[in-house]
């Protein structure tokens, strides 16, 4: 019991009235707290990508194709289709076995070019700049070229990489915001899958339009652009791998 001049406040009453509140308020708050969660989930993943230091932003821009898959809240079912940050060192190490390490070290010399340019015009760096500039874009196009020739047998290649991620695995503490949810998270073909259709996202869609189609193929030439189509369709066209 509570009691002032005035009145007394059973511990009861107290808990009827948080009681009440929580329920009657639920609706306004979670878009309040979901909105807060946001903003520390954001703060977080700038300290584990520091803007200030610029270190592999090639690495940066690559992610940010495959963004829409990760977590945006503690709650997020790892069966709902998203993939946890913790996959990124092992995506990058089997992109690097395919390909070699040159397509990442001249990335980073045009992001890292490309950053500078950005600051000395506007005084400050936005990686949103970073993420929608051509000449980012236009290096992440190469290296995924680059990679069509492995994918002559698609699904094979998927177990692949699935396999090469879950050995390189990042710390859950690294992304603890994630919630535990993720703690014990590993990828599967279906996350695979889904992450090679956001990465060659924008291919696709620029093969769907006859005059940017073309210029892909003039850059890569005609075999290549149409082993593009080849494994986009196959991709696309590929549902609940794991479950077959």
């Amino acid at each position: 019991m509570i009691e002032n001049a005035e009145q007394v406040v059973q511990v009861n009453d107290i808990r009827t009235f948080l009681k009440s509140y929580k329920t009657s308020h639920t609706d306004t708050l979670n878009p309040v707290i979901r909105s807060q969660y946001q903003q520390c989930l954001t703060r977080c993943e700038q300290e584990v990508f520091d803007p200030a230091t610029r270190r592999e932003p090639f690495k940066r821009v690559i992610s940010a194709r495959i963004a829409d898959l990760f977590p945006t809240s503690p709650e997020a079912d790892k069966k709902g289709g998203s993939v946890s940050r913790r996959m990124l060192p092992g995506l990058f190490a089997a992109l690097e076995k395919m390909v070699g390490g040159d397509f990442f070290s001249d990335g980073d010399r045009i992001c890292t070019d490309l950053a500078e340019e950005l600051k000395r015009r506007d005084q400050f760096f936005l990686w949103e700049d970073l993420y929608t500039s051509e000449q980012a874009q236009d290096a992440v196009d190469d290296l995924l070229m680059a990679l069509v020739p492995h994918f002559s047998d698609p699904m094979k290649r998927v177990t692949w990489m699935v396999r090469i991620i879950n050995a390189d695995l990042a710390s859950p503490k690294e992304y603890y915001f994630e919630g535990a949810t993720f703690q014990d998270w590993v990828l599967d073909e279906d996350g695979m899958i889904e992450i090679l259709r956001h990465l060659f996202r924008h291919l696709k869609h620029q093969m769907t339009i006859p005059e940017l189609a073309k210029k892909v193929a003039t850059k890569y030439g005609m075999p290549a652009a149409h082993a593009l189509l080849a494994l986009i369709n196959e991709l696309d066209h590929t549902e609940n791998y794991t479950e077959v």
